[in-house]
C-alpha cells in the first residue's frame, strides 16, 4: 500500500474513535507507519486528506458515468449516489466529524471544470446544482443512506428537469 493510502486509511480509522480536532499529525503518522516528513510531502492538513479521498471518489464516479450509454439525468444522479454508497462509512464518518463541507468544495472544483467556456447564467445554474447535489447527499447521509440510489435518482431527476444538458457530458 502506498504511503498516501496508508495516511488516508489511518485518518479514517482514527476518526472512528477520536474527535477530528483532537487527531494529530503524529497520531496519523504513527498509525500509518510513515514519517512526519512523508505525511507533509503528501498532505498539508487533515482536511487535505479528506479532500484527496473525496476527489478519488469523484474520479471513480466519472469513470463509471463515462462508461454508461444512457447519459440521462437519472443515470447521472444514480451513478453519483451509487458511487457514494460504495463509500458509505467514510461519508458518514466525515459528516459525523463535521467535515462534510469539504464535499461541497470538491463538488464545486469537480463541476467547475465544465464551466471554463460557459455563460454567467450557466455558471449560476451549475453552482445551484452543486448545492442541490451536496444537500441531497447530506440529507441522505442523515437518513443513514437507507434509501436506494434508484429511488433518489428519480426524485433528483424530477427536481433537475430543467438542468442544462452540458452537465451530462
Amino acid at each position: 500500500m502506498k504511503s498516501k493510502d496508508k495516511i488516508v486509511k489511518s485518518l479514517i480509522e482514527l476518526m472512528e474513535t477520536h474527535e477530528f480536532e483532537e487527531i494529530t499529525v503524529k497520531d496519523i503518522s504513527e498509525l500509518a507507519e510513515v514519517n512526519r516528513s512523508t505525511y507533509y510531502r503528501n498532505f498539508k492538513s487533515k482536511e487535505d486528506i479528506i479532500k484527496y479521498k473525496l476527489e478519488s471518489i469523484m474520479d471513480e464516479y466519472l469513470k463509471e458515468f463515462e462508461s454508461k450509454t444512457d447519459k440521462t439525468k437519472e443515470t447521472y444522479i444514480r451513478t453519483i449516489l451509487e458511487t457514494f454508497l460504495k463509500h458509505e462509512e467514510f461519508l458518514k464518518i466525515i459528516h459525523k466529524q463535521n467535515q462534510s463541507y469539504i464535499l461541497q468544495k470538491v463538488l464545486a472544483n469537480y463541476f467547475g471544470d465544465v464551466l471554463k467556456d460557459t455563460s454567467k447564467k450557466e455558471r449560476y445554474q451549475v453552482y445551484y446544482h452543486i448545492g442541490g447535489i451536496y444537500n441531497f447527499t447530506i440529507c441522505w447521509i442523515e437518513n443513514d443512506m437507507k434509501d436506494r440510489p434508484e429511488y433518489l435518482a428519480k426524485i433528483g431527476a424530477e427536481i433537475t428537469s430543467n438542468i442544462e444538458p452540458y452537465l451530462l457530458k
